[in-house]
């Protein structure tokens, strides 16, 4: 099946949180229950991105979203909040053609790099990120802006511990 990538549409909130969903069982398996049990990306969050930043979502035949990626500004960069593919469109090289579609649109906008936090010890989370260039930001590095992230991802009941900021420049 050929898989499309585009822009986010206003009404298709409630599919992209079903796919969001979906992916987050997976956590499941690796200790992270929390993360499946979460509440998905909000309505608001999703408007405020496609209004301030870059929301992109793969499609399928039918033009009904299978994966999504959402990001905006930080510092200089475009950080990605959210990637999310579906238990089942996954393995075909969706979350790569995001990130490579993330990586054109912010080159255009003039960022020089994409950022994201992530988890260190999952399998299809830094080991992935690393395959696509990108490469951990150590804490002596971290802007402020990190470290809000940080505080918040804390704050929100992640084990921070195990997260990892990364970077992948672009230009």
């Amino acid at each position: 099946m050929e898989v499309g990538i585009r822009f986010v549409r206003p009404d298709e909130a409630e599919q992209l949180r079903a796919v969001e969903r979906d992916a987050g069982e997976r956590f499941r398996s690796v200790g992270l229950a929390e993360i499946a049990d979460n509440e998905p990306t909000s309505e608001a969050f999703l408007a405020a991105i496609s209004k301030h930043g870059i929301a992109l979502c793969a499609v399928d035949e039918a033009d009904r979203p299978v994966g999504f990626l959402l990001a905006g500004r930080l510092d200089e960069a475009f950080h990605v909040y959210e990637l999310s593919v579906a238990t089942a469109w996954g393995g075909r090289g969706i979350g790569k053609r995001l990130i490579a579609a993330i990586a054109e649109e912010a080159r255009e906008r003039g960022a020089p790099s994409l950022t994201l936090a992530t988890f260190r010890d999952v399998p299809w989370n830094r080991p992935y990120y690393e395959r696509l260039g990108f490469v951990e930001v150590l804490p002596d590095d971290w802007t402020p802006a990190f470290h809000l992230l940080h505080a918040a991802e804390r704050l929100s009941g992640l084990p921070v511990e195990r997260r990892v900021f990364m970077r992948k420049e672009i230009s």
